[in-house]
């Protein structure tokens, strides 16, 4: 363990503001994540009158954010970008310290703790931390160099694996989207959503010492939330139905932002408030619940929900039943419904299975930083 000002020295390289000068702004994210880039600006869009040019392989410090682990290692492509005063920036002493390793250091939670400490306050309203305060926290650091190096070396091969995996589970995401959107995007007759669903609500009767589980919808397609059952004296006054499997359930207030679902048949167990409006097809041999889902979460189904959603705040978006079951959709057969509901089904579980496999790979890096970090910080002897 070192203080890290032994490692980093303050170095900044003040810029005078012109009026007409035009400048790249960056930002550093919180949590390790390094930075990011923002619009570019005008000297007469900011009132600070200097702005700090960061160099690559310096660091870079948030003092507002210090305290969220908002620390990195400058990038080759950012050379020469600006932040503002609240951003310092440290050199390294590269007899001291590599720049690879303490870009890992700076992604351990651990490190964001040791930050944490040397900030007062509570949550978003914690003290900014000062350049001098940070180089006054003990880190683990090896004595040489090249063992530094060889600790990097191990943690990039983990970091890289992930960042490939995140990076191709972006690009599925994109085909898959856009896949939805192609197969939803038919020419077939067109059906009014009354005619073709029904409403499905069956009252349940509250009682207060009787413990209820309820549902809700997420936005953006995400599914059905289960909730954990409580009292039935905790639950509002509003109206409560049972909720039938294999049913298309919209929530009347974030319908519009994509609050659209399929219940199982687990589901059947639970219950939903009036604001939940469940379909079901009218008959089976001619609609598919689950391809209806899938339209109306595409570019072709959405704009109708928001054409029955008025209003101009999202308070206020109520999707209307009515204006709901006039909708005109184009309905192809059975058969093609189920195939494009397959289809999907099979696209969207590879997807998260990809995205399952970036939080293992998440959880593998995060325990490869803690075993070379945290025996650092172990008294002598454990």
């Amino acid at each position: 363990m070192k203080l890290l000002s032994e490692a980093l020295s303050i170095s900044i390289d003040s810029v005078p503001v012109s009026p007409n000068d035009r400048f790249d702004i960056a930002g550093v994210y919180g949590f390790g994540r390094g930075l990011f880039t923002r619009e570019p600006i005008r000297g007469s869009e900011t009132s600070y009158p200097k702005l700090h040019r960061l160099h690559a392989g310096d660091v870079v410090l948030s003092r507002l954010k210090a305290f969220e682990g908002a620390i990195a290692v400058v990038p080759e492509h950012l050379n020469g970008w600006f932040l503002s005063p609240e951003f310092p920036t440290f050199a390294i002493n590269r007899e001291i310290a590599d720049p690879g390793y303490l870009q890992h250091l700076f992604r351990w939670p651990g490190f964001w703790e040791l930050l944490r400490g040397e900030s007062r306050g509570v949550g978003a309203r914690r003290e900014r931390v000062s350049a001098q305060r940070v180089l006054s926290i003990r880190v683990p650091l090896p004595d040489s160099v090249e063992a530094q190096q060889d600790i990097a070396a191990r943690l990039d091969r983990l970091h890289e694996a992930r960042h490939r995996s995140v990076k191709s589970t972006q690009h599925a995401e994109g085909l898959v989207a856009s896949l939805h959107n192609s197969l939803c995007q038919v020419e077939a007759p067109r059906a009014c959503v009354g005619k073709i669903m029904k409403l499905s609500r069956t009252p349940v009767s509250i009682e207060p010492e009787k413990k209820y589980s309820q549902i809700g919808v997420y936005s953006f397609g995400k599914g059905v939330i289960r909730r954990k059952a409580q009292p039935g004296s905790t639950l509002s006054k509003l109206k409560y139905y049972q909720v039938p499997s294999g049913a298309l359930i919209l929530s009347n207030i974030q319908a519009w932002e994509k609050a659209i679902a399929l219940s199982d048949e687990a589901d059947a167990e639970y219950v939903a408030s009036q604001r939940f409006l469940p379909y079901l097809p009218k008959r089976d041999d001619e609609v598919d619940a689950n391809y209806m889902r899938y339209f109306f979460l595409s570019d072709a189904g959405h704009p109708m929900i928001l054409k029955s959603s008025p209003g101009t705040t999202a308070r206020n978006r109520t999707l209307g039943i009515k204006a709901f079951e006039n909708l005109l959709i184009p309905l192809p057969s059975k058969r093609d419904q189920l195939h494009i509901a397959a289809v999907l089904d099979r696209a969207y579980e590879a997807v998260r299975r990809m995205r399952q496999r970036n939080q293992e790979f998440d959880a593998l890096y995060q325990a490869a930083l803690s075993k070379e970090f945290e025996a650092a910080q172990a008294p002598a002897g454990k």
